[in-house]
């Protein structure tokens, strides 16, 4: 089971911020493909929307999606934000 949050309300939580700095300090960058086997997309996308529909308007906007494990968690990287998925 997992649980999706994004990094604003992870870090505003209790233990949130250390366990977004230990997830961030100890990251390893993996393949989208492998990303994609580990978590449930869906949680992230519009009503309507496809993943690949949300890629392409990152690639639009310059902002390309970075993919990574770290720490219990699978993320990615956009805007300046971590889509986060914490294993529990």
């Amino acid at each position: 089971m997992q649980k999706f949050i994004t990094c604003d309300r992870l870090r505003s939580t209790q233990d949130g911020e250390n366990f977004w700095q230990n997830m961030i300090k100890n990251k390893v960058k993996i393949s989208e493909r492998q990303f994609l086997k580990h978590i449930k997309i869906s949680q992230v996308l519009d009503e309507g929307e496809s993943w690949k529909d949300y890629k392409e308007n990152a690639r639009r906007e310059g902002d390309p999606i970075k993919f990574y494990k770290s720490s219990g968690a699978y993320f990615f990287q956009r805007a300046g934000f971590e889509f986060i998925w914490i294993k529990k």
